[in-house]
């Protein structure tokens, strides 16, 4: 017998929980309720854990309390990492469209880049008693802390891959970024810039990893001096783009790792008197909102941002339905949207 089940055996039956079969039968709150009230399927092999659970517990479900409540909240609680990113709320939008499709509440939290605030509000939805969370990610997320709180709540995982058994929406960044500077070499150009992403990020990681990819393809170096990561503070992009294209033998080409950084290159690129695509071609990852605004549209590489929301959603009512089905990892690829900002360097 395990700790937890001598723990509520020792109790009187009539105070176990719904919580304490959840953690002796090592599935969420939400899937026992399921199993209590066939609300939906769910496998045999969990049923019958579910039912020794109770068995051990003495758990007896309140007639009166689940006749004044449903079997769940019918709520999703979603933790962006940042919500002043527009990545955030296109995914929110598509979470939230998903949802309203399957009658379920969304209920959003913004983490701010901040681990700490992370922690608070995954702890704040649970005791909402969410039926599952969506999480993208801060930097510091620390993988040992979602193994937690996915014993308690079905968890899938967005936007920045963390290594561990979870579900998984992300994009693929390593040949879609091969691809677009790949076409930036085979149009001449040699000293191609790639700035942005936070250090240490898997998306920033796995977009570098493209740049790299696109020279070892095609057997050319790359210069390592020309990758500029860590640019998570305002005027960091900027300041970066203005120091790489003041050197004498400066790039004649860039990849923007974010639609955060795009703007500072951009102005980066304008305070030198540098202009698109004329004297540096230019690409980024993720579209730009005001791309009509710029005296030349940007080649960019969009994300599909609705169908990661939505692609979430069936990922985390399939764990919800079933807690023991294999974990899966869906790669969407992004969109190539190719606006001729990449032409022949004037001087290669």
């Amino acid at each position: 017998m395990s700790a937890v089940e001598s723990r509520v055996t020792g109790r009187n039956a009539m105070v176990a929980s719904l919580m304490d079969v959840a953690r002796i039968s090592g599935v969420s709150t939400a899937t026992v309720s399921h199993v209590i009230n066939g609300t939906r399927h769910v496998s045999q092999a969990t049923i019958e854990k579910v039912q020794r659970a109770i068995a051990t517990t003495g758990y007896r479900p309140n007639p009166h309390a689940r006749a004044l409540r449903t079997a769940t909240s019918e709520s999703i609680g979603f933790v962006a990492s940042d919500v002043s990113n527009p990545y955030s709320t296109s995914v929110m939008r598509g979470i939230a469209a998903e949802l309203r499709q399957q009658r379920y509440t969304l209920l959003v939290a913004n983490a701010d880049e901040d681990p700490v605030l992370e922690h608070e509000a995954i702890g704040a939805l649970v005791e909402r008693k969410v039926d599952g969370l969506i999480i993208a990610p801060t930097t510091s997320a620390d993988p040992g802390s979602f193994e937690q709180v996915q014993r308690i709540v079905p968890v899938v995982l967005v936007d920045r891959a963390v290594p561990g058994p979870f579900d998984q929406v992300l994009v693929e960044n390593v040949d879609s970024v091969a691809v677009v500077v790949g076409s930036m070499l085979d149009a001449g150009h040699r000293r191609i810039a790639i700035i942005g992403g936070r250090a240490g990020h898997s998306t920033a990681l796995e977009r570098v990893e493209g740049w790299r990819k696109a020279h070892a393809d095609r057997g050319l170096a790359c210069d390592e001096r020309l990758i500029a990561l860590g640019i998570a503070t305002p005027g960091t992009a900027r300041h970066a783009t203005e120091t790489l294209f003041s050197q004498d033998d400066r790039p004649t080409a860039v990849f923007s790792m974010s639609n955060v950084t795009s703007l500072e290159i951009l102005r980066g690129l304008s305070d030198l008197g540098l202009t698109v695509p004329r004297d540096v071609s230019f690409a980024a990852f993720d579209d730009i909102e005001w791309v009509d605004l710029l005296d030349h549209p940007v080649t960019c590489l969009a994300q599909p941002t609705d169908q990661i929301g939505r692609t979430a959603v069936e990922l985390l009512m399939a764990r919800i339905a079933d807690s023991d089905i294999q974990q899966r990892v869906v790669r969407l690829a992004p969109d190539l949207r190719d606006r001729h900002s990449i032409v022949a360097p004037l001087r290669s």
